[in-house]
């Protein structure tokens, strides 16, 4: 007789979303340069190997990670005509023995990583390119965190063509958001399986029926299952001989 194996395991996390931060002319002084956009961004951990946004196919996983673009397709702002911007990070502070990670679009391994409590100083001042312009702005690059909790990055904006001043300080605040912890239970011949949603955000139940393989698929009838901030239970019936399952969150 074939054994059912059926352990807990935590939710895993990826996302689809990203947000944009307008880079342009600052609204308060006409040669300064401004960054306008979402002060508040939540990163969830994205398992190794797991897919993460179709902008970023190659982002390898393991960290609690979101997608941010800088860009001069200004929407509030004016454009700041004939800049050239660079967005240098200024400070990172965070959990104590935390990294905070850019990875240029394409990346494998992280462009730069600062850690918890790091300044910017003459001789160390991390940044990056804005792309000009429209459809050309760049998608797909991702900042990450080693570890959860509450992080305060605070960015700059330089014009390379000494146009502009440079903007005032722009703070982000960055939450790194570990997963909800998934339950099970055996229940007239089915697998139980419950968990605490969270609003805004869409779950996939999937199943593995070989961890060295590390195949998951997602449980017919058991996806895009809108978080509502309580308690799921789904009920699977046992038609594996060894099956291991997570739930995936993601925006």
């Amino acid at each position: 007789m074939k054994k059912l194996i059926l352990p807990v395991l935590v939710l895993t996390t990826w996302a689809h979303a990203h947000d944009h931060v307008e880079v342009g002319q600052s609204s308060q002084n006409p040669s300064q340069l401004g960054l306008d956009g979402p002060s508040y961004q939540l990163a969830l951990f994205v398992p190794q190997r797991e897919p993460f946004s179709d902008y970023a196919l190659d982002f390898p996983g393991g960290y609690f990670a979101f997608e941010l673009t800088f860009t001069t397709e200004v929407d509030v702002l004016d454009s700041a005509d004939g800049s050239d911007p660079l967005i240098e990070l200024v400070s990172v502070t965070g959990p104590a023995g935390a990294f905070f990670s850019f990875w240029e679009f394409g990346a494998t391994t992280q462009t730069w990583s600062r850690s918890s409590g790091w300044n910017q100083t003459e001789s160390d001042r991390p940044a990056f390119p804005v792309i000009l312009g429209g459809e050309t702005h760049a998608h797909g690059r991702i900042f990450t965190a080693d570890r959860p909790g509450d992080y305060q990055i605070v960015f700059r904006a330089q014009d390379k063509n000494n146009l502009f001043l440079p903007s005032t300080d722009f703070t982000l605040a960055f939450y790194a958001q570990l997963p909800p912890p998934l339950s099970i239970q055996l229940q007239n011949g089915q697998a139980l399986l419950s968990f605490q949603s969270r609003e805004h955000l869409v779950y996939d139940l999937q199943v593995c029926t070989d961890l060295s393989a590390n195949r998951w698929v997602n449980v017919a009838g058991h996806t895009r299952i809108d978080g509502n901030g309580l308690k799921m239970e789904l009920s699977i019936p046992l038609n594996y001989p060894r099956a291991f399952f997570r739930i995936v969150e993601y925006y």
